[in-house]
């Protein structure tokens, strides 16, 4: 298993093979898809394995940044090119927070995950104590997250809520693993981004 997240500001990577687990984190900044190609390769040579024996593979598929999720599904879908053994675990981000959350907090009651979508509003989901989503990833206002009942959680790096997170290579890897064991694999031709909402560009437009 390969699992790779670009949707935030730090890129993760996790490799899975034969029982080993091996950890790569990247700043993101311009020359990301070459830092992020560069790492991959380099973390197979290492461990002498090809792409053809890392198996499935794994992908945070939003939201977060347009530009990293882009990134990231044309690697997936150019390392599954021509091999139809590779299937795909897409994982939604909001999912990999909540996943987070119960890894650090191991909270007792129902919860709600908030991730920045930036202009003042935010996407939200909520979920069950032990990590169900209980309704689609959605925006709000910050208005209307305070407003709500119930233990919020957002990125560390966001600094929104009191309570945050920092999701870990460890944590994609586990939740990727998690989700293959039972089963939610697609193709890779079946990969689909959340956006939630538009690009900036795209809104000016309209």
């Amino acid at each position: 298993m390969l699992a790779l997240s670009t949707a935030t500001k730090k890129t993760l990577i996790a490799l899975d093979y034969n029982g080993k687990q091996i950890f790569k984190e990247l700043d993101a900044d311009c020359r990301q898809s070459e830092k992020l190609l560069f790492a991959i390769d380099e973390m197979l040579k290492n461990e002498k394995i090809t792409l053809k024996e890392v198996g499935n593979f794994a992908l945070i598929i939003g939201p977060g940044s347009f530009t990293g999720l882009r990134i990231g599904a044309a690697l997936i879908k150019g390392f599954c090119a021509g091999d139809p053994s590779h299937k795909v675990v897409s994982l939604p981000t909001l999912d990999l927070i909540a996943h987070q959350v119960i890894e650090q907090y191991s909270p007792e009651n129902n919860f709600t995950c908030v991730m920045n979508a930036q202009s003042g509003k935010f996407y939200v989901a909520s979920y069950t104590k032990k990590g169900k989503r209980q309704n689609n990833e959605h925006i709000e206002t910050a208005g209307d997250i305070l407003k709500n009942k119930g233990a919020k959680y957002c990125l560390l790096e966001e600094g929104f809520l009191p309570n945050a997170v920092t999701i870990t290579c460890q944590s994609l890897l586990s939740l990727a693993l998690e989700r293959e064991k039972k089963g939610d694999l697609i193709t890779a031709k079946e990969l689909v981004l959340k956006y939630i909402r538009k690009s900036s560009a795209e809104e000016k437009i309209l």
